[in-house]
């Protein structure tokens, strides 16, 4: 089995895995956000500060998941680009 890859066809798919990052950090922000509204405005109380902790937790870790496959996603369009520009050759 032969797989062919052409530079742009490369970039295509490395702008896809881009917006789809950009997507992963923008709802983590967007959670984030509406967190602190919820817990900043009426509702108050030691189970408003439990909820925001425990979202401010949930944030750390998704932004961990999120560096983490920036990495994969950083290796994998390098490895990318190279195949496809050895198969251009």
């Amino acid at each position: 089995m032969t797989t062919s890859l052409t530079p742009q066809e490369a970039e295509a798919k490395i702008a896809q895995v881009d917006q789809a990052m950009q997507n992963a950090r923008a709802l983590a922000n967007n959670i984030l956000d509406r967190t602190q509204t919820m817990t900043a405005s009426s509702w108050l109380g030691h189970k408003a500060q439990s909820f925001g902790n425990t979202m401010q937790n949930h944030h750390e870790d998704f932004t961990a998941v999120i560096n983490a496959l920036n990495q994969v996603a950083e290796t994998g369009k390098t490895n990318m680009r190279t195949f496809a520009n050895l198969d251009a050759e």
